[in-house]
């Protein structure tokens, strides 16, 4: 059972650790059983503290915190965090619809902790010029709002303009130890402590993506302490840091919430040998190549191609990260529909403008799609620019007309390889024409292979054993 502790000088009490909801649909729906019962769970456990946000969940998660919470338990027994979407914001009368709104959804007379969400320079010059913080006084007034905050996701030079700007009763920052040592988080840290305002921690665990490591890594945190999760690491790094007094993490499982929890029953701080460790760890991961991407979610909503960024993100990261080609093979063009592939990316830059990790996504989409086609076509083949560059000089003839032979073509146009015939075992698709490119029988490519110096690659992804046996039968050496 969590101990609650008094938030600085607020009069706040709350549980050292806050329960994310939205992530809880990401294993299960929203509304099942089973996400009543994790929150009833949560309570039982000594947390109180419950943060949402206007479209978490598709708009669902401040309905489904009045259903799990406002019409079970106690008001005063919980605490409830929201936050205003202020990108949406076109003016003051916009603010109030939207608050309104969450005041219906939540089915609560207050908040107790209301945010501005996602706070960056541009947006924070633009949302206080339309009286924001005239709004939140009055909610104050009115008794609607209890404290008011902000979460932060832009660089340290940007926030004195922020805090400067009014009376913040608490600040929501990212922090986690991977970001702490490689970005400049720490800075936005301690600007905050010296201005004396509580902090509560999101991300602890980078979106989960510190929750599984590279083995190398995990085998080092393990030999310090080999009962413990990997999780409960990162997350007792924010703990230790003095200031901070909540870590909010987004807890799916049963199993999460209780290792999470065990983290502060009782709570020790981090050991000089830890810290030590979690450096040694994270320059290990930095090698690794992985996308600091946490799978906040907020890059998919609108975009038009309608991309599941994250997910693909991740797949690129276990491949990196655990060198699984797998996921960057089968997982990619299998579990991503062709229309929305990280090559459908129309560069529209939406989901840049609004990433806390400032990561340049569509240049990172294309990254991730070409080693996909290249790990796809030629495995770990260490040469493969010196074999596309060598093969300028032949006659190019791709094996396989179909859907990864036409992603494999775009690849190659890029790269300025002439592909000269597609070849394929279906007798409908001989004389056609793919993408413009003409369809040859496999009898026409052994005349075409004997009478010139051809350069023949398998692009067809399932049937490569297949073709190669088929190609080899016929004294046909293909480059993959």
């Amino acid at each position: 059972m969590l101990k609650k502790r008094t938030i600085g000088s607020l009069g706040l009490e709350a549980s050292p650790l806050g329960a994310g909801v939205m992530r809880l649909e990401e294993i299960r729906d929203l509304f099942s059983p089973e996400a009543f019962e994790l929150v009833d769970f949560a309570m039982s456990q000594g947390i109180n503290y419950f943060d949402t946000a206007y479209f978490y969940n598709s708009g669902r998660s401040e309905e489904f915190l009045r259903r799990a919470l406002v019409e079970k338990y106690p008001r005063d027994s919980f605490i409830i965090a929201d936050k205003l979407p202020i990108w949406q914001c076109a003016d003051r009368k916009e603010m109030e619809r939207i608050f309104d709104i969450q005041m219906e959804r939540l089915g609560v007379e207050y908040i107790d902790v209301y945010l501005l969400h996602a706070l960056q320079k541009e947006i924070w010059k633009r949302i206080y010029n339309l009286g924001v913080l005239d709004f939140l006084d009055e909610m104050k007034r009115q008794g609607r709002i209890r404290y008011v905050g902000f979460s932060f996701h832009d660089n340290a030079d940007v926030l004195p303009m922020i805090v400067d700007a009014y009376d913040w009763d608490i600040a929501q920052l990212q922090i986690n130890y991977y970001d702490w040592i490689v970005h400049d988080v720490k800075q936005s840290y301690e600007f905050l402590r010296e201005r004396s305002i509580p902090i509560i921690v999101m991300e602890p665990v980078g979106g989960g993506r510190l929750a599984k490591l590279p083995e190398e890594v995990e085998s080092i945190f393990k030999a310090l302490n080999p009962e413990n999760s990997i999780p409960s690491l990162a997350i007792r790094f924010c703990a230790s840091l003095p200031g901070v007094e909540i870590v909010l993490a987004g807890m799916r499982t049963k199993a999460e919430f209780i290792d999470n929890t065990s983290c502060f029953a009782p709570f020790v701080p981090l050991s000089k040998e830890e810290y030590a460790a979690l450096e040694k760890g994270v320059k290990i991961i930095q090698n690794s190549g992985a996308i600091p991407c946490s799978a906040c979610r907020y890059c998919t909503g609108d975009c038009p191609s309608g991309i599941d960024i994250p997910h693909i993100f991740q797949q690129y990261n276990d491949y990196k990260m655990f060198n699984r080609p797998i996921s960057l093979t089968w997982a990619y063009f299998d579990m991503n529909p062709p229309s929305r592939r990280a090559d459908k990316c129309v560069n529209c830059g939406h989901c840049t403008r609004i990433c806390p990790q400032g990561i340049d996504v569509p240049e990172q989409l294309m990254l991730v799609h070409e080693r996909a086609v290249l790990l796809a076509v030629f495995g770990k083949n260490a040469d493969v620019d010196k074999m596309l560059d060598g093969s300028r000089d032949k006659t190019v003839i791709f094996f396989g007309a179909g859907a990864f032979g036409k992603t494999v073509l775009s690849y190659a146009i890029k790269r300025e390889i002439p592909v000269e015939y597609f070849c394929d075992n279906g007798k409908e698709l001989w004389g056609t024409e793919v993408e413009g490119i003409k369809v040859i029988s496999p009898e026409q490519l052994k005349q075409q292979y004997d009478t010139s110096d051809a350069w023949v690659l398998i692009t067809n992804q399932h049937a490569h054993s297949a073709i190669k046996k088929q190609l080899e039968a016929v004294g046909i050496a293909s480059a993959n």
